[in-house]
């Protein structure tokens, strides 16, 4: 996985995309690059169905999504300060 597979991390044509920031590459689950496609900003509903002609997605994917994003948003609150929180919150709240 990229392990950060949002759009800024892309280089697309009309026939591929490119991976280019490839330094956080790792194993892990597939639905964590899905979790964070659409982490700061929305992507089409295409780039879901797409990803799923090739590899299904598990049911109940969009109630774990969230808690894919925990260490990502442990980052940006570190980084980015308060204004970051609510969603850190919001991540981990449906399980206290």
């Amino acid at each position: 996985i990229h392990g950060d597979a949002q759009k800024n991390n892309f280089i697309s044509t009309p026939t591929q995309a490119v991976v280019i920031d490839s330094a956080s590459v790792h194993f892990g689950h597939p639905e964590i690059d899905l979790a964070y496609m659409d982490y700061f900003e929305p992507v089409p509903q295409a780039v879901f169905d797409g990803y799923a002609e090739v590899l299904p997605i598990d049911p109940g994917f969009n109630e774990r999504r969230n808690l894919w994003r925990v260490s990502g948003y442990l980052a940006v609150v570190s980084n980015g300060g308060p204004t970051y929180v609510p969603w850190l919150v919001n991540a981990v709240d449906p399980y206290l």
